[in-house]
């Protein structure tokens, strides 16, 4: 006699019977795999979360990087354990533990605008005009002012956005030259104070820069970092209001309709946590006065061997912050792959009837038939029922781990001094 069938084909066969939509015009081929798959990888896998869905996730660290995502529509849980290099370590979900045991120190610095100059050797006849000037160390939207230029006199005394092009070369935005006198020699650029180059001292975490001060107006400004090199200016909503402020309308006025706490960033520079160099340009409406300076936060660190990982956030955390390359290995719960091909079966034979039956109540629920439901749902306990007792037959034996009948279970504390 064949082995049961708990194919695709099974399947579907099933619970066409179930919702009794025995042609395509009742239910068409394609919605019955649409409500078996997202039954499968949604909802099932959270409530029977079987070993054969337990997997070992690895990934490689790399030096100064702490954090590293995880994919959780194919991981769906992540869970202790957790090794480095072979040697179990603390594995935390709650930031607050995590942070008590590896606190932030920021450091506080303050920084001035920083004077950029060059020396021009060439200026092209063109739109934009393309400016060359050996390693000139600009960022893109950085505000120049042009003196001393022979021949493309032009361009002397004014002042102009800047689009970088290369290491020696930039243009100026919206500039054509190709009428003006043609370039003989020299020529200086000067940043104004919208320009700012300087260094800190490093390494300091991602995710943590802050840079703030106020413009010549009076205005606060804010700046922090996204994560990957870029420093962003927080620019918030303006308040309005509706009915508008200057309104008669009698009755409250609502100030926050256009949710003046959420910020809309702008890049503006680049930052290396490594090196500790930062380069951005200020929008010319957020001139500083002379003189003024504004504060810097980082979180500086020193690097070790990891011992200690926290899920938070759909990202992995580690401290210390790596000081090479190791191996990471953590336990997580796949979502199950999406049956596809008529042959397919579920990661367990057992399972076909109970995803027939889920995807079959999901199908009554759509069209409201709660008779229909009722009926399934004792059918339903019945097949979860018996995977749960699969589970709990491989579970006999295995007593959950306890201060009191285990081991060490954290090994790496006996040896905490030991790892820096």
């Amino acid at each position: 006699m064949a082995q049961a069938d708990s194919t695709l084909t099974a399947i579907r066969k099933k619970v066409r019977r179930l919702t009794s939509s025995s042609s395509e015009s009742a239910l068409s081929t394609a919605d019955i795999d649409q409500y078996i798959n997202t039954y499968y990888s949604q909802d099932f896998a959270y409530s029977v979360k079987l070993d054969q869905m337990r997997n070992v996730y690895t990934f490689f660290t790399k030096p100064n990087v702490d954090r590293y995502p995880i994919d959780v529509n194919y991981n769906q849980g992540v869970r202790t354990p957790c090794y480095f290099e072979g040697i179990q370590g603390l594995f935390l979900k709650d930031r607050q533990q995590f942070y008590a045991m590896w606190p932030r120190f920021p450091a506080q610095f303050q920084q001035g605008s920083t004077t950029l100059t060059g020396t021009i050797t060439a200026a092209s006849q063109a739109l934009p005009c393309q400016i060359t000037s050996a390693n000139h160390g600009l960022a893109s939207g950085a505000i120049v002012t042009i003196t001393d230029i022979v021949g493309m006199t032009e361009l002397n005394g004014g002042t102009y956005i800047i689009t970088v092009v290369d290491a020696n070369n930039f243009s100026l935005v919206d500039i054509d030259s190709s009428g003006f006198v043609a370039y003989v020699s020299g020529g200086t650029w000067t940043a104004s104070s919208q320009s700012f180059s300087f260094t800190l001292p490093a390494p300091f975490l991602a995710n943590e820069v802050v840079i703030g001060g106020v413009t010549s107006l009076g205005l606060s400004y804010a700046i922090n970092d996204n994560g990957n090199g870029v420093l962003q200016l927080q620019i918030p909503n303006p308040q309005v209001s509706e009915p508008a402020e200057t309104s008669t309308q009698p009755g409250m006025k609502n100030l926050n309709t256009a949710n003046p706490g959420q910020t809309n960033v702008t890049n503006i520079g680049v930052v290396n946590y490594i090196t500790g160099a930062i380069a951005f340009n200020l929008p010319p409406t957020y001139d500083l006065a002379s003189g003024t300076l504004f504060n810097i936060w980082v979180s500086q660190y020193q690097v070790g061997r990891p011992n200690t990982m926290l899920f938070w956030n759909n990202e992995i955390i580690i401290r210390p912050v790596p000081n090479n390359v190791y191996k990471v290995e953590v336990d997580t719960y796949l979502t199950p792959v999406q049956l596809l091909e008529l042959g397919n079966v579920p990661i367990l034979n057992q399972w076909w009837q109970l995803i027939a039956i889920g995807s079959s109540i999901k199908i009554l629920e759509d069209r409201q038939d709660m008779e229909g439901i009722e009926n399934l749902a004792k059918m339903y306990d019945r097949q979860e029922g018996l995977t749960l007792e699969r589970q709990g037959v491989e579970e006999i034996g295995q007593p959950n781990i306890t201060l009191f009948n285990s081991a060490n279970t954290q090994p790496y504390m006996n040896n905490f001094i030991g790892w820096y």
